[in-house]
């Protein structure tokens, strides 16, 4: 149980420190950009990328998981999709911004992820931004093990 109120005070306290130095981006570069967007999850819904400028790992001691921070974008895709939809490469409706922190916590055998998202932008998928965003993420819950796996290997690479 202590471990996972460590683990939620660690996100909590990490949450604010997500760089805010991102700037909009269209979708066009982030499938294009292979060295500085690396898609860390894909569902029928949407696609989201991790900005490489922004992945940071908090330190730990040997033998714990690091909470790692980053920006995200998720793709949402236009629901539904039509036939001219993918021929004219429109699927996307919008792009959210994303600040993340998510961790991972050994609790006896199983490890157990938990991720904290705030929406901070939405833009149109050339990048504009959009008025005041009134949609929900979805909670991202689920998605915790996929990102935080996704995250960690590739802040493995980064040179810390």
């Amino acid at each position: 149980m202590l471990k996972k109120l460590a683990c939620a005070a660690l996100l909590a306290a990490a949450l604010p420190c997500v760089a805010m130095a991102a700037k909009p981006v269209n979708s066009e570069k982030m499938v294009n950009d292979y060295d500085r967007f690396y898609v860390v999850y894909v569902d029928d819904d949407e696609r989201i990328y991790a900005d490489n400028d922004t992945i940071a790992r908090d330190p730990v001691s040997a033998g714990m998981l690091p909470v790692i921070r980053c920006t995200l974008y998720a793709e949402v895709y236009k629901d539904p999709l039509t036939y001219p939809d993918y021929g004219n490469k429109q699927m996307v409706d919008h792009i959210l911004q994303l600040d993340c922190a998510v961790g991972a916590d050994q609790i006896g055998q199983d490890i157990k992820y938990k991720i904290l998202n705030k929406v901070v932008g939405a833009y149109s998928p050339d990048g504009k931004p959009l008025p005041a965003y009134n949609g929900n993420h979805k909670d991202t819950a689920d998605e915790a093990e996929e990102i935080y796996m996704s995250l960690y290997r590739v802040s493995q690479n980064i040179g810390w």
